[in-house]
């Protein structure tokens, strides 16, 4: 899962003439690869090592066992 954060990313030559051939031909399943490829899989491998778990701060049951005492 992603991060919720401002994200940029760069598109090359080849991906923008990619990005304009799906346009003009309206290619539904090329676009969904393309984002994937040149959107989604960019900003996941960025933030790799950078994700961490609502869990991993603290423990929950601790927290949970002081709040009920």
């Amino acid at each position: 899962m992603l991060e919720i954060r401002k994200t940029a990313v760069s598109f090359d030559e080849k991906d923008l003439m990619e990005l304009e051939r799906i346009m003009v031909d309206s290619d539904e399943g090329e676009a969904m690869k393309f984002l994937k490829k040149s959107v989604y899989d960019r900003i996941s491998h960025a933030q790799q090592g950078k994700l961490k778990s609502h869990l991993d701060s603290t423990n929950p049951v601790e927290g949970f066992i002081k709040d009920n005492k």
